[in-house]
């Protein structure tokens, strides 16, 4: 300790005159800033060497090193976060068996800088860009490769994010659906996507589950309600499940969740049904189907749906012979509290996940299995900073896409990994 204090006190003698510093920072302040930085840098240096020295001395101290002795040095540059690159001399033995805790053979920069470059690359920022300026921003060159492989520091925050207890909150919707993303197993291929977000008793959307899966197989999705269940999510607080109309999904969410209704999406169900619409009459249909999907109540849903067969009954057969097969699941959000229909209708929050991976994920160009964990971690905990500012019967939820709340929210993502 006295060894590096004495090292500390140098800083103090090498700027022998502080008002000429001051006078210098006024004059010239890039200069005399940096000239603290190298200060800084030298005392930092010193610091690290010493302890190094230490080191040593404790190694040949062992009883198995009786006949081994200092040899000399080695130069390294070393990368230190808030310091940048510094030139230490690496203490050796004439043995070759010392080996320093303080700077590994193996490492060019500190682990603090890795978790930077990873947030930054999980941010937007491409493989290529970061490689580029990584000097100009950490003080250390760094190739494309390390940077891909960054993302490895994150890995075990992002599995339990991904894999936490759920058995805090009750959820009483859940919406329910599958995306896929170009990932890098040996060569790449589109992977499913299963997700799942729920909605607490308070309103506030939650990303429950985001996994690899088959989202086409009835036994994913069974898997999936497993874990759920396993993780502590109440069964018996879900009261209604929002999906699209993939088959044997319906049944396989009834069976996890017996008090739970399921309910289709509209948006994907329009789209399904106006292809089924002669073009010629889409701009007609459209309008009286939306007096169902934005009536007054259930009543008055029925009455607009008996108006939607009596006006197109005999020139749009096969929509409405689609639309009337998922009647119940389309109508069943009325019967919720009214405040919640808008949120119910359709599975647009985990559309709201797809954009915000794939934009994350379009400056990385392919991911690997661990970015990939890390990036659904990175992503959901983002949405979720947006989401925890307003429940779903807030009508500025759909305003939380602005420049500071972006911001906000990208470093509230930020520490959750880290932390």
């Amino acid at each position: 300790m006295d060894q590096i204090q004495s090292v500390l006190m140098k800083v103090i003698l090498r700027v022998q005159d502080v008002v000429s510093m001051a006078r210098r920072f006024k004059d010239h302040p890039k200069e005399a800033m940096r000239e603290v930085v190298d200060g800084a840098k030298d005392v930092v240096r010193d610091a690290l060497e010493q302890i190094m020295a230490a080191e040593l001395e404790l190694f040949l101290g062992e009883d198995a090193q009786k006949e081994n002795k200092r040899n000399g040095f080695v130069t390294r540059s070393y990368g230190i976060k808030g310091v940048g690159t510094v030139r230490v001399r690496v203490p050796r033995d004439r043995h070759g068996k010392f080996k320093t805790s303080v700077l590994p053979k193996d490492r060019r920069y500190d682990p603090a800088l890795e978790e930077d470059l990873a947030l930054l690359h999980l941010a937007g920022l491409s493989t290529r860009t970061l490689s580029q300026v990584s000097h100009a921003l950490l003080g250390v060159r760094i190739s494309r490769t390390e940077v891909s492989n960054s993302l490895h520091v994150l890995l075990p925050n992002a599995q339990r994010f991904l894999e936490r207890p759920l058995s805090e909150r009750k959820f009483m919707y859940l919406y329910v659906d599958g995306t896929g993303f170009h990932v890098r197993r040996g060569t790449v291929g589109r992977e499913p996507i299963l997700v799942v977000i729920g909605v607490d008793v308070a309103g506030r959307k939650s990303v429950l589950c985001m996994t690899p899966g088959d989202k086409d197989s009835k036994p994913a999705w069974e898997r999936v309600f497993a874990d759920l269940k396993a993780r502590g999510l109440d069964h018996t607080a879900v009261t209604l499940g929002v999906m699209d109309g993939l088959p044997g999904l319906p049944d396989a969410f009834r069976s996890a969740f017996p008090n739970a209704a399921v309910a289709r999406c509209w948006v994907h169900k329009m789209r399904n049904v106006l292809t089924r619409v002669p073009r010629r009459f889409q701009a007609a249909f459209k309008p009286v189907l939306d007096e169902v999907i934005y009536a007054e109540g259930r009543e008055a849903a029925e009455r607009a749906w008996t108006a939607l067969q009596t006006t197109w009954g005999s020139s749009c057969e096969d929509a409405l012979a689609s639309l009337g097969k998922d009647k119940e699941a389309l109508l069943v959000h009325y019967d919720f509290p009214k405040e919640h229909w808008a949120a119910l209708r359709t599975t647009n929050p985990i559309e709201r996940v797809n954009r915000e991976f794939k934009r994350r994920s379009k400056a990385m160009d392919t991911v690997g299995p661990n970015g990939l964990k890390a990036l659904l971690a990175f992503t959901a905990l983002r949405l979720e900073a947006n989401w925890h500012a307003a429940a779903i019967t807030n009508p500025k939820i759909a305003n939380l896409k602005n420049h500071k709340r972006t911001t906000n929210t990208t470093a509230a993502a930020a520490r959750g990994l880290l932390h």
